[in-house]
């Protein structure tokens, strides 16, 4: 069972068990101290607790997120995006609590949140690193392409695209995304001549292993 201590003063160039033995994102810092520190520890819990279920795949309960960030701006999203990274990241490099904990507690978290959120990680981390696993190779996935392409809209000599991608991180969290890009004319007949010798490239290997 893992037990608060006192914060620590976070060292220049400190590495973090729950980033990957990286630097912990400036937004990530900034979160905790203004938003995360600032909720009550039962809110930080329950949001916690959404938060982890949404990871595993679960559907978001909005107005609960509402209620429980109705003290924050923009609705609670940049909290919520950070506790998404905060509990998937510890789960992905298999973080213990007692070292999130005390990592956390050094971004500044104070002991009692800190602890709220180690329950947390406890009662979920195997569910949302199975989840992670599981979903490794849908991430960002492109979904569809299509040509809308518009005299009235697109540039003489260009091609406007529009890309769907499904579950693309947008602020640590995953969600469809729709991208509008244009492209000129001669730059899109080089990317097709690319790709088509990628393909015919990674069908080689195929048809070798086969």
């Amino acid at each position: 069972m893992w037990r608060p201590r006192a914060r620590n003063r976070i060292k220049s160039g400190q590495k973090f068990r729950f980033c990957g033995e990286g630097d912990c994102p400036d937004w990530v810092l900034a979160e905790i101290i203004s938003t995360l520190s600032n909720l009550s520890i039962e809110n930080l819990e329950q949001l916690s607790e959404l938060v982890a279920l949404r990871i595993c795949g679960q559907a978001f309960e909005e107005a609960k997120i509402k209620e429980l960030t109705a003290t924050l701006t923009n609705e609670g999203k940049t909290a919520v995006a950070c506790i998404h990274y905060m509990l998937s990241s510890a789960a992905r490099f298999s973080c213990t609590e007692a070292i999130f904990g005390e990592e956390i507690q050094q971004l500044g978290l104070p002991k009692d949140h800190a602890a709220a959120m180690c329950r947390v990680l406890q009662k979920h981390s195997s569910s949302i690193r199975q989840t992670l696993m599981d979903k490794a190779f849908t991430i960002n996935e492109l979904q569809s392409v299509r040509d809308i392409t518009s005299p009235e809209t697109t540039p003489p000599n260009c091609a406007t695209l529009e890309f769907k991608i499904s579950q693309e991180l947008v602020d640590g969290l995953p969600q469809d995304t729709t991208h509008v890009l244009t492209f000129d004319r001669v730059q899109m007949r080089a990317l097709l001549a690319e790709l088509k010798l990628a393909r015919d490239v990674m069908e080689k290997y195929e048809n070798k292993d086969s």
